[in-house]
């Protein structure tokens, strides 16, 4: 009997060995392809878009419409180099230069082109929504416009716009954002200029050639406004009636925090006291997200040389004001 139980024992002992050890394995392995299936993603996402046009005879040209290989006749829109039109089973159709050569400027040079192309032939294209600083309801929506001429990277004061669309006096500037957004500094001087700048990022359609067209001229999801000189004097307008409110210090049960008294939208109202049904902010809880404020005011004080904010003084708020949708307000793009 001692005997028997002694052998159960045993083999119960091997069995939960196993056992522990088989779901080891499985753990192990189910980590490793959810690694392996992680990195491919990455590695997907980081890759560099592929090249979906080619030059041809002064004429840009999708990989569908021209032969397999060195037999496209295609060269690079940038350094005139010869293409080959790759279209095999793995990947996606594209173009890529013969001999594995590169090109940093290829792809930019060919958007560029073909957006030029494409917005010769329509003259129209659609322009996204206006909103305010922190604010969902457009001031103006979304709309087709049309224009009669398009310029490429044509000196217009002090800078290099991608694009400029002309409708008679009228000017709309496009930049295309191929490889980079635009810079701080171009940013800055169009604002100087007071045109209406619009950014367009072509990297999220460029890798899919055949709705490229539709997606740069009816599009939006990747359009933003860079500058809108209307939008820049509606808020300019906000900030001069707005209201500089102080900021209080307030020390509660061994707690620090900061509030604004008399909010005009009453995010919260004291409940006793002398200042009961009156309203009040928390600067950080309310204020920091409030759709109404413009800016935070801080107390200043030089710190290596440096001046560095140190504790909040006011909030520039304009929850008094109405919504900026009265008619002498609003006007066309």
């Amino acid at each position: 009997m001692l005997l028997l139980l002694g052998i159960i024992f045993i083999f119960l002992l091997f069995h939960t060995r196993n056992t522990r050890n088989t779901r080891n394995t499985r753990n192990t392995r189910n980590t490793r392809n959810t690694r392996n299936t992680r990195n491919t993603r990455n590695t997907r996402n980081t890759m560099p878009p592929q090249l979906p046009f080619g030059l041809r005879d002064g004429r840009l040209l999708r990989v569908e419409e021209v032969a397999r290989g060195l037999s496209c006749g295609c060269v690079c829109p940038a350094c005139r180099e010869p293409l080959v039109a790759k279209k095999g089973a793995r990947h996606a159709p594209h173009f890529a230069h013969h001999r594995g050569g590169s090109c940093a400027h290829a792809l930019e040079t060919a958007l560029h082109l073909r957006a030029k192309e494409i917005l010769e032939q329509a003259r129209r294209i659609a322009v996204p929504q206006v909103c305010l600083h922190r604010q969902q309801q457009p001031l103006f929506p979304a709309q087709l416009i049309r224009f009669d001429n398009v310029r490429v990277e044509q000196h217009f004061g002090g800078i290099v716009p991608d694009l400029l669309l002309e409708a008679g006096s009228r000017r709309l500037l496009l930049e295309i954002a191929a490889t980079h957004p635009a810079p701080e500094k171009k940013l800055k001087r169009l604002q100087q200029l007071g045109l209406p700048a619009l950014e367009i990022d072509v990297l999220h359609i460029a890798n899919v050639p055949s709705g490229f067209d539709s997606d740069l001229i009816h599009g939006l999801a990747h359009k933003r406004w860079l500058f809108h000189p209307k939008k820049q004097g509606v808020e300019y307008r906000l900030r001069r009636e707005a209201a500089a409110r102080p900021v209080r210090h307030r020390y509660f049960k061994g707690r620090h925090s900061f509030i604004v008294p008399g909010c005009p939208l009453y995010k919260r109202r004291w409940q006793s006291g002398f200042r009961k049904g009156q309203g009040y902010a928390s600067l950080w809880q309310d204020c920091l997200y409030c759709s109404r404020c413009l800016e935070i005011i801080y107390k200043l004080e030089t710190v290596g040389y440096r001046a560095t904010p140190q504790e909040p003084r006011q909030v520039l708020c304009w929850g008094h004001l109405p919504l900026p949708q009265a008619p002498e307000w609003v006007s066309t793009v």
